[in-house]
């Protein structure tokens, strides 16, 4: 197993807690602040992930649940959801209580009924509990044929420090393996909630 593979191994595990040592003195020190070099480069590159379940249940009864984005109580860690705005984009909000005592706020962008896909960003970043900024996502479901349906989780974001020479724990490979791990686990969810188990 490659250092890389190991690493996000250890991540998925720990998706639902703080982040370890280094990820949290990252973010303790406060906002990034340039590097010496910040000026030699445009910075960090966008990032993408792209996570995929198949669901024991037809499209629509996944795009229920999905579709519903003042009622994502069924994600892990949260405890419970304060929305607004039903499912009008850019008027639709949501914060998702968690159960660690933090909060994570939320604008609906996107919600199509016909192509069975919605998406949202972060109104704010927390690099303490996500070690990525910028992070938008796109939710979207898809027959995947006797019965059955594909859904898809797809998020575009930044590592967690913007400028060059990022510190350990705020690197590209941290972001992608932690937003890698907070998908796979979303989806998961969303296959337990609609096969009701």
């Amino acid at each position: 197993m490659s250092n890389l593979s190991r690493r996000a191994a250890l991540l998925a595990l720990a998706a639902l807690v703080p982040w370890a040592s280094a990820a949290k003195a990252a973010a303790d020190a406060g906002p990034p602040v340039p590097g010496p070099n910040s000026w030699a480069a445009h910075g960090a590159a966008p990032l993408k992930s792209v996570e995929t379940i198949v669901i024991d249940a037809p499209p629509e009864k996944v795009w229920a649940v999905v579709s519903d984005f003042a009622h994502y109580d069924w994600l892990p860690g949260v405890k419970g959801v304060e929305a607004s705005g039903g499912n009008e984009p850019e008027r639709a909000k949501r914060k998702l209580l968690m159960a660690d005592g933090g909060a994570v706020e939320e604008t609906l962008v996107r919600w199509d009924a016909e192509r069975m896909t919605l998406a949202w960003h972060r109104d704010h970043d927390d690099v303490r509990h996500l070690p990525a900024i910028n992070y938008m996502t796109h939710v979207t479901v898809k027959p995947a044929g006797e019965g059955k349906s594909l859904a898809e989780w797809k998020g575009r974001f930044y590592r967690g420090h913007p400028f060059n020479d990022p510190p350990p724990g705020l690197d590209d490979d941290t972001a992608l393996a932690a937003v890698t791990a907070l998908h796979r686990a979303n989806l998961a969810a969303l296959k337990a909630r609609v096969e009701g188990r």
